[in-house]
């Protein structure tokens, strides 16, 4: 199979996977916001910000190395691993020791939760060495592009912890079923990987391949410092600021966008590492940047704009009305789609040639300008700090463009071009879904007005984007076909020639 292939049809069993662990996560948050008080959300939340940044640290670097060689070598895999199992517990004492020292003397972050900061602390960080322990081995299997053994793997473990977590909360456990859920989940994604992959470190160390590891790592990991911080440097004002109560609120608002980005987009990003490494030359990294990046794009601007419309109406319904102060978050939040969208296969790109250190100057920038507009915005509220990330966004993403055209050749017109018609369309649905359930639908109940919008925009949307996307749609359901099931490949092809005009050749037959 091709290089477009294998990513194709990669990232449709990663969009599965991922969407139905995803569907199933968002399920078991939404039973857990019904059954856990807020300021327990918060106390793990702001906890979490210090575990997730080295969770974040550790899935880069060692294994980004490894997927990005040309072949698999054994001895440098097996170095590898014992460089990723020590820098994990390296991780946990920065966490120990950054974080305890704060929860051990700041009792304000605790009060009113049933559980003091340190010991969730504690408890949280050993999921990092659980997580460190599969690292090489997910690392061999999306080199191989085995995205659907780990798909499958990944939602039984969903599952399982999502279900253990909602009998914690239920039996009343509150800060634990959090991190009780957090736990189970790592526990038995390492054990179903392990499991499944047909490889097993060697009691060896190669001080020459741990250099060449830690040339690439080093870059790659000051990137992702960079890259974790500006993820989260918002949380990090509003826990530090505001206190865990409104970083409940803030998580809240922007988990719906977390999950709409780990269904549509996530699965793709993590499989175009793999994908442009194979492909090697920039020219041919800048054709499946736009490629992906225009797939990607019918489907974020809807979905993020979408959510932005109702939001009010969405917290309501999924997560209780104790949570209406997250809706104008998830608003603010939304609007970040478009330099969103073409920003996300840039780093991989970069990786792919190498290029660590044009990763490592972006991410820079991006997060002196993140900590600018949190710090500026923290004392008018949480939603003043949601808005101020979204207008950083777009004041960072023509730099980034700029560095991918240095990099891949692309001009950043051209990259802007690619979402232009999925953008338009959007748009123009997102506006009228806001006026119905403004002036039309005010009236009804929110899970009524909710139903209404979505049925409303999805008709919306399809008809604008037929009009106005009508050939960029046809391009990337053409480029599915190849990888659907049979039935699905009969009706795709069915779909292509109803909304693609007939070519000159075929006009004269």
């Amino acid at each position: 199979m091709s290089i477009r292939g294998k990513v194709l049809s990669s990232s449709l069993w990663s969009v599965t996977g991922t969407g139905a662990t995803m569907i199933s996560s968002f399920v078991v948050f939404a039973l857990m916001t019904r059954l856990v008080r807020p300021i327990d959300f918060g106390l793990v939340a702001f906890a979490a910000l210090f575990i997730d940044t080295a969770r974040g640290l550790m899935s880069g670097g060692i294994p980004i190395a490894l997927i990005q060689r040309k072949t698999w070598d054994e001895d440098a895999a097996s170095t590898a691993f014992w460089m990723h199992i020590g820098s994990a517990f390296l991780f946990v004492a920065a966490v120990a020791a950054l974080a305890l020292p704060l929860a051990g003397t700041d009792s304000s972050i605790s009060s009113g939760s049933s559980a003091p900061l340190a010991a969730v602390f504690v408890a949280l960080s050993a999921s990092i060495v659980i997580d460190a322990v599969r690292g090489i081995h997910e690392a061999k299997l999306r080199r191989e592009f085995g995205y659907k053994q780990l798909a499958i793997r990944t939602v039984i473990a969903s599952l399982v912890s999502g279900l253990a977590g909602v009998a914690l909360a239920f039996a009343g456990f509150g800060v634990w079923a959090l991190v009780g859920n957090r736990l189970i989940s790592s526990v038995l994604q390492t054990a179903i990987v392990i499991a499944a992959v047909r490889w097993r470190p060697k009691l060896l160390f190669s001080k020459a391949e741990c250099a060449g590891l830690f040339r690439f790592g080093r870059d790659m990991i000051g990137a992702l410092l960079l890259a974790q911080l500006n993820v989260r440097i918002a949380d990090f004002a509003i826990g530090f600021v505001l206190g865990p109560l409104a970083l409940a609120y803030f998580r809240v608002g922007s988990r719906a966008i977390t999950f709409l980005v780990q269904v549509g987009i996530t699965p793709i990003q993590t499989t175009s590492l793999s994908a442009f490494s194979r492909l090697g030359e920039a020219p041919s990294i800048a054709r499946a940047y736009l490629r992906m990046t225009r797939a990607t794009a019918l489907v974020s601007f809807p979905l993020f704009l979408g959510a932005a419309a109702v939001a009010p109406d969405f917290v309501a319904v999924c997560f209780g009305p104790q949570w209406a102060p997250s809706g104008p978050i998830l608003t603010a939040l939304g609007l970040v789609v478009a330099p969103a969208t073409l920003l996300y296969f840039v780093q991989p790109a970069l990786t792919a040639l190498g290029r660590t250190k044009l990763v490592l100057a972006s991410n820079l920038l991006t997060l002196v300008l993140n900590a600018v507009a949190a710090l500026a915005t923290v004392k008018f509220g949480v939603v003043a700090v949601a808005a101020g990330q979204t207008i950083r966004s777009f004041v960072t993403a023509p730099f980034a463009l700029s560095i991918l055209q240095k990099a891949i050749g692309l001009p950043m017109v051209q990259a802007m071009k690619s979402v232009a018609e999925p953008f338009i369309a959007a748009a123009a649905m997102a506006a009228a879904v806001l006026a119905a359930r403004l002036y039309v639908f005010d009236s009804l109940s929110a899970p009524a007005r909710l139903f209404l919008c979505v049925v409303l925009g999805s008709a919306l949307y399809a008809c604008l984007l037929l009009t106005v996307g009508r050939r960029q749609l046809g391009e990337v359901i053409l480029e599915l076909i190849p990888h659907l099931p049979p039935r699905a490949r009969a009706a795709a092809e069915w779909v292509v020639s109803k909304i693609q005009p007939p070519t000159p050749a075929q006009s004269l037959r």
